[in-house]
């Protein structure tokens, strides 16, 4: 436990060196804005554009994959109207509410396409997508045009509320020159306030406080697991708040999405569940069987992994266990540490 003290020691130290520097030299720190406050201007600022702007929807709506660069957002000049075939945004969007930081936050999202695949990516997992971000005065400060992975823990908080809504691609196919087609993927535009964005900090072209706007198609999903733990990471958020970092069962300051001993008992979380493993050298295949288990209030299925040297993809039914009856499930209880065999 030494290191960790020379390391307090080391930090503290360099604080008060920072601290005791001359002050004309030091950077002004301004004070960030009231969230409740700056939701309110945001939430003003985005229902003017919405209803100042229309996209081209009859266009949109044709093509059976449209993507990104297919859909063009119109600002309405005075006295106009909506073109024919076109359609006013805020006439279509629907209305989400979401809470971040104690604060009740309103966002928008144009669901273009929900996507016809089987999954929906939860709010800690992996997505694969296209797509490109802009302020509401048009600059782009970002796109992917060709697909990137983002893991949604650690992207901005409107991201991983958003993407829960929309549906992945029902197939793609490879082709001869290496690219990737997709087909039945969800698409759409998200609308954000500053809170849910980067809020105080200038980012990039992104200025302080600035509302976002994402287009995007969303092309695959994988459920994380950080910790390999066995338990997915949407089911570490005790606090059911959608902020993984604020569940820290054992307040070790680890929180339990990458804690691999959440209640801090000295036993591993994986030992403290019962595992039922299920094998098969064709991914596919073994989707199926696990969508054809029967899964009460207590059960669900770990993320699949690949075993390259055995050629193998594997999955576990996870049931959680309560040997004691005090309510609390083993892994979450420190006061009971027994190990559960694996079946």
């Amino acid at each position: 436990m030494n290191y960790k003290f020379n390391f307090l020691v080391i930090c503290l130290l360099i604080m008060t060196v920072v601290s005791c520097n001359n002050d004309d030299n030091a950077i002004p720190v301004v004070p960030e804005n009231d969230r409740t406050e700056q939701q309110v201007k945001d939430n003003d600022t985005l229902v003017n554009y919405l209803n100042t702007h229309y996209y081209n929807s009859a266009e949109v709506n044709a093509l059976e994959n449209p993507t990104i660069d297919d859909l063009v957002i119109t600002p309405l000049e005075e006295g106009e109207t909506v073109p024919t075939g076109s359609t006013l945004l805020m006439s279509e969007v629907e209305l989400k509410e979401t809470t971040y930081l104690e604060v009740e936050y309103e966002y928008y999202i144009l669901e273009i396409k929900k996507g016809i695949g089987t999954k929906s990516p939860t709010f800690s997992d992996n997505v694969r997508v296209n797509y490109t971000g802009f302020l509401m005065d048009g600059t782009e400060f970002d796109n992917a045009s060709t697909p990137v992975v983002f893991d949604l823990v650690y992207v901005i908080p409107g991201w991983n509320r958003v993407m829960p809504y929309f549906n992945v691609a029902s197939s793609f196919t490879t082709n001869s020159d290496g690219t990737v087609s997709f087909d039945g993927y969800g698409m759409g535009v998200m609308f954000l306030p500053s809170g849910l964005g980067y809020y105080a900090r200038s980012v990039s072209q992104i200025p302080s406080y600035s509302n976002l706007i994402f287009k995007f198609e969303l092309l695959q999903t994988e459920t994380n697991d950080h910790d390999m733990d066995n338990i997915p990471s949407y089911m570490e958020d005790i606090k059911d708040n959608a902020d993984l970092f604020s569940s820290d069962t054992d307040g070790n300051t680890f929180p339990n999405f990458l804690d691999q001993d959440d209640d801090g008992d000295g036993t591993l979380t994986t030992d403290e569940i019962r595992k039922e493993v299920f094998t098969e050298t064709d991914e596919l295949v073994l989707q199926n069987v696990l969508n054809d288990l029967d899964l009460d209030s207590t059960q669900f299925i770990s993320p699949i992994k690949y075993d390259s040297d055995r050629g193998t993809y594997s999955a576990n039914r996870i049931s959680l266990v309560d040997t004691n009856g005090n309510g609390f499930f083993n892994y979450l209880d420190p006061t009971e540490s027994a190990v559960i065999e694996t079946e």
